[in-house]
């Protein structure tokens, strides 16, 4: 696997110069439809069938793909770095733009910020679900926060 080096603003990034006083606000969804990325692709945190709680320690991602709106238009990545950073470097060599999870630390959300990718937080359920939900533009339902997000 090839190694991507992160561009040097990653390296002045941190909790503490960036921290959010107060959880984020309900999630903000975009037109509801993968295509309103462009050209990047849209992952979503996977635990036992349903959305990661916590995109740090999440070990696989399912990828959608731009125009996709068959089921074959997804895959299963497993992440494979430990560190947040390693995590992120993963993220951009894949070409995520967008990403629907729960929560994710001060730290974590805030690189993925500098890196350009789009964080959609506050979700929770049935991975299917919420991919079907995203893809149709409902995924601001109530079904789908998280407990906590209001």
């Amino acid at each position: 696997m090839r190694k991507t080096k992160l561009p040097k603003r990653f390296h002045r990034v941190s909790a503490k110069s960036h921290c959010r006083a107060s959880p984020p606000p309900a999630p903000v969804v975009s037109s509801g439809t993968t295509s309103s990325l462009g050209n990047r692709r849209t992952a979503v945190p996977v635990f036992m069938g349903r959305v990661s709680p916590v995109l740090d320690a999440c070990t696989q991602l399912i990828l959608l793909e731009p125009d996709g709106k068959q089921e074959t238009a997804r895959r299963k990545i497993h992440m494979k770095g430990a560190s947040i950073f390693e995590r992120a470097s993963q993220m951009l060599e894949l070409g995520i733009g967008g990403i629907i999870c729960g929560t994710v630390s001060d730290a974590f959300y805030n690189l993925l910020r500098e890196a350009g990718i789009d964080l959609v937080c506050g979700i929770a359920g049935d991975v299917d679900d919420v991919i079907d939900a995203y893809r149709s533009g409902s995924l601001d339902k109530p079904r789908f926060r998280m407990p906590g997000f209001e």
